[in-house]
């Protein structure tokens, strides 16, 4: 299969031979951007959506990791940080109430995301933010995209655009609570008369973090250069990170909290070290005036330690410590082909690739023994075709995707005796979309559509568990675990932009089939709860972005979003009861924020934010002792440029030194248990350009 796939690759490259031209500047823009516009929805598209460009995303941006910027600029998204800074070390987020693994992320129409387990770890390639052109992030199954299934939504980054950007040295410095230090350095060339154009940054990360042995030191680079030719355009974009992390991701008891808010209950010892990269050729081809092809090899990998400590009092330290390595490889191709007539607008693609994942485990500092070990080997083929067409007012989008997928999961010959051999899982997916736009005026839109797609199961969700042995050995071989997930998505949506006011709400229904979740029993080493499927449920709700320009210098922007989400029944393991109607975990009934922002003049801006979010339950019961409480959270802002484009910025988080949490889970002993969020925080960065 790896052999098919490097040879498929390479075929996907041709024709690939560059004749000198005269270079339009605006047909190599066009050029350029091709790529990220396969897997993105056009702005006419009956979607929930919102794409961000570079200003808008440096607006936030002081050097934090990625889920901690996308909280910011799209509805119905939380994200919480495992070290309370919401800046670094590891955090999640979560859309429509959703977890991150069920959501698609890309960069340049290539996965981000780790296909065994499915999540992306912004964490392991800090500074990420800063080499992003734009972001487009999709709420609900959204248009069809490359990896995981998307859905509960998708988020497709571009890279730095290489023929837009002047050329430059920029120097950024980041420094703020917690010892928290930011060093990024980086390089744009622009477009060279011999069209050619480049792009490179390095940058540092150091942070102690709120919570105590919570910090973070990380290194990142990130590199990208190409050639443009009038029909013919090769890009090569590449980076990677290697970061330490001191391990927080323990929800702590309530009493614990009270008596000391900062407090970790892991380890001092548990810091992980984890490296990511990733490595993608491109090559566009333009073909007349109208169309276009565009191939894509890819090379991507991550590995390191997750150690988890325990106290043994046969131990010389009193502790025992297991380290739970892994090691990722995935290569892949893309081809994408957009064709536009008097029929209509199609793009056809196709995406094949193969993963593979080795894990192991071992007493510390035993790592040329491990006691377990085992490979697995994750492949898929999947072909995409979409259609969009005007008729009059109305604009009609049809897409369906196919998505074949093989899972060949291994285990420890040790563990297993003479038959350690585990059947293979291939899973079918058929994943359409349809849905029209009607335009009312000029400047008003109406749109709706429904998707459905289906997601398969993680490596994890497969074995209940981190291993194979004799315990699930049947359970994993008769594939009684658990089943395919699929969700139905129901978008209704408006658009509309008047003068100083631009207005984007929308209604969605989801309904579930399947769904994988946390309700079955916690393994022995009490951080990984098994995932089941459950009974039918739904997600409903409605979203708002609203942006509004007044008294010449004011700005108001608000994004929220209602959620009403219940599962129809709910069987507790090892109880006899069963509840109905219950809300599933962390999807709060409101979430969102307002912006308000002050011009002082054309150089000085000013501004404050009103986070709020709702209280969340923790567990299926909804024991109403077991919730996140609802909290609203201040914060100030300021930026100043000053001779030229330097710049200095300002960010001021909970200003009034709130005590809150956005994730919570029920601790060891039963009690609440919860992430603390930092009180008052202060983060300032200095930003040069030469």
């Amino acid at each position: 299969m790896k052999r098919q796939l490097l040879v498929l690759a390479l075929l996907g490259l041709s024709p690939s031979l560059i004749r000198a031209q005269e270079t339009d500047t605006s047909k190599v823009h066009q050029l350029e951007e091709v790529t990220i516009s396969t897997v993105r929805a056009s702005a006419d598209a009956p979607v929930a959506q919102v794409t961000l460009t570079k200003k808008q995303i440096e607006k936030v941006f002081q050097g934090q990791d990625g889920a901690f910027i996308l909280e910011r600029l799209s509805p119905s998204l939380v994200a919480y940080s495992e070290s309370g800074t919401n800046f670094s070390n590891y955090g999640q987020m979560r859309l429509r109430g959703i977890d991150q693994s069920r959501i698609n992320i890309t960069l340049n129409g290539v996965p981000l995301n780790d296909m065994m387990d499915q999540g992306v770890f912004f964490s392991n390639f800090t500074d990420f933010g800063n080499s992003v052109e734009s972001v487009q992030i999709q709420r609900g199954v959204g248009t069809s995209s490359n990896g995981v299934a998307s859905y509960a939504g998708s988020v497709n980054f571009e890279s730095i655009s290489l023929t837009r950007q002047k050329p430059s040295t920029e120097l950024q410095l980041t420094g703020g609570s917690f010892n928290t230090l930011r060093a990024s350095a980086e390089v744009h060339t622009g477009l060279m008369e011999n069209r050619t154009a480049f792009y490179a940054r390095m940058s540092r990360l150091q942070s102690d973090g709120y919570r105590r042995h919570s910090g973070t030191e990380s290194n990142s680079l990130f590199f990208s250069g190409g050639y443009f030719g009038d029909e013919h355009a090769v890009k090569f974009t590449a980076f990677a990170g290697n970061t330490q992390n001191d391990l927080a991701y323990s929800p702590v008891p309530l009493a614990q909290i009270k008596r000391d808010p900062r407090t970790n209950i892991l380890n001092e010892t548990d810091i992980d070290d984890f490296s990511q990269w990733l490595f993608q050729l491109q090559h566009t081809w333009r073909l007349g005036l109208k169309n276009s092809w565009v191939n894509t090899i890819y090379y991507g990998g991550a590995g390191g330690d997750f150690p988890y400590s325990y106290p043994d009092s046969s131990s010389p330290s009193g502790l025992t410590a297991i380290n739970y390595p892994l090691y990722n490889d995935h290569y892949g191709w893309l081809s994408n082909f957009n064709w536009n007539s008097n029929l209509g607008s199609f793009n056809f693609g196709t995406h094949l690739y193969t993963f593979l994942r080795e894990n192991a485990e071992y007493v510390v500092p035993n790592r040329l023994n491990p006691y377990y070990q085992d490979k697995s080997t994750k492949d898929e083929f999947s072909i995409f075709a979409k259609w969009e067409k005007a008729w009059g007012p109305l604009k009609f989008y049809a897409d369906v995707q196919a998505r074949q997928v093989y899972i060949s999961l291994g285990g420890d010959a040790s563990y297993l005796g003479e038959d350690p051999a585990i059947p293979s899982r291939d899973y079918f997916f058929l994943n359409p979309k349809a849905g029209v736009t009607y335009d009312l005026k000029s400047n008003w839109q109406l749109y709706l559509s429904f998707g459905r797609s289906g997601r398969e199961p993680t490596r994890s969700d497969i074995l209940g568990g981190l291993q194979v042995t004799p315990y699930n050995i049947a359970n994993v071989r008769s594939g009684a675990n658990v089943s395919p997930e699929y969700v139905n998505d129901l978008e209704l949506g408006t658009r509309f932009e008047y003068q100083k006011l631009k207005v984007d709400v929308n209604a969605y229904y989801m309904t579930f089939e399947n769904e994988i979740a946390p309700i079955g029993a916690y393994i022995s080493e009490g951080f990984y709860q098994i995932y089941l499927n459950q009974d039918p449920s739904f997600r409903r709700g409605v979203e708002l972005m609203a942006d509004y320009s007044f008294l010449k210098r004011f700005n108001v922007r608000a994004q929220m979003a209602y959620l009403d989400a219940r599962i129809s029944t709910y069987a507790p393991v090892n109880a006899n009861v069963v509840y109905e109607n219950v809300r599933p975990i962390l999807s709060p009934e409101w979430n969102g924020s307002i912006f308000l922002n002050y011009a002082v003049n054309s150089r000085l801006n000013a501004g404050i934010r009103a986070r709020f979010l709702s209280e969340q339950f923790m567990e299926l019961t909804n024991d109403p002792s077991l919730v996140v409480p609802a909290s609203t959270v201040l914060d100030f802002v300021a930026d100043w440029r000053f001779y030229k484009e330097h710049q200095i910025s300002l960010q001021v988080n909970n200003i009034t030194d709130a005590l809150y949490y956005t994730y919570g889970a029920p601790a060891f002993d039963g009690t609440p248990g919860y992430l603390v969020q930092a009180p008052l925080n202060v983060y300032a960065t200095l930003r040069l350009v030469f």
